[in-house]
């Protein structure tokens, strides 16, 4: 089930990673969306390229997309695509980036595939398939304890008081954990979540492309994700935490509530 979806997304992933690799530390023309929130030339031939490649296997399907927006005609299958998460750290020289597929189905991710062409790190999932990192199955952490875990967040465009928030949530775990990370791809966050090298993730501010694939990645490696009241999240969710499912409680308790 699925496989020529995981197959068409995994060419997908590699053909924009090609697009990114051919722009990064080069030049490329940088326009703002808002007053720090960017759209580089390497994104959108990026999305381009992944949507000409999906789009040419599965011409019924629709498509949500970070610069694009929505396409297409058929409501029960939906690829969600964000061609760069991480555009501050690419656009910048930092090589810590990802494309990011998602494929939603009657409204459910089914599917979930990051590529990080600079490391070469690629991570999918499909669901009741179990997730990959690399091709070699990968599981959550089992720690059970926040003093033993290692946390990852990020901070939302709109600054203000959902950053402020972020900031008291940093507070109220930071000494209780043994550290809290903040590398700039809320996608590669659950993916590490999902690979068991952090323990649990939270962000307060995320778009359905930022999660669509990362949510069936977590989920299939025996973790949740939820919103911050606990209730299960899905892409549209907007606040999300996510965790090993074991912490998952106390790690809510110490969040301060959107």
């Amino acid at each position: 089930m699925l496989e020529k979806e995981l197959k068409v997304a995994s060419k997908a992933s590699l053909e924009a990673g090609r697009v990114m690799k051919k722009y990064f530390r080069k030049n490329f023309f940088v326009k703002k969306k808002g007053r720090i929130d960017i759209v580089t030339q390497a994104d959108l031939e990026s999305e381009k390229k992944i949507h000409e490649i999906i789009s040419k296997s599965f011409p019924r399907d629709s498509f949500l997309e970070e610069e694009s927006g929505k396409s297409g005609v058929g409501k029960e299958r939906v690829w969600l695509i964000d061609p760069i998460d991480g555009t501050i750290n690419f656009a910048h020289g930092v090589p810590w980036f990802c494309s990011s597929i998602g494929l939603l189905v009657d409204g459910k991710p089914v599917l979930g595939a990051a590529f990080n062409p600079i490391t070469g790190d690629f991570f999918h999932a499909v669901k009741g398939r179990g997730a990959f990192w690399n091709n070699k199955k990968i599981s959550v952490s089992k720690n059970s304890e926040l003093i033993d875990c290692v946390l990852a967040t990020g901070f939302p465009y709109e600054r203000g008081e959902l950053a402020r928030k972020t900031i008291q949530s940093i507070s109220n775990l930071l000494d209780g954990t043994q550290g809290m990370r903040r590398f700039g791809s809320a996608v590669l966050d659950l993916c590490l979540v999902a690979a068991g090298s952090f323990d649990g993730f939270f962000e307060y501010k995320l778009f359905p492309w930022d999660v669509a694939a990362g949510i069936v990645i977590v989920e299939e490696s025996g973790g949740i994700v939820t919103d911050f009241s606990g209730k299960k999240a899905t892409p549209f969710s907007e606040a999300f935490v996510a965790s090993n499912g074991i912490i998952h409680g106390k790690l809510l308790e110490k969040l301060v509530k959107p």
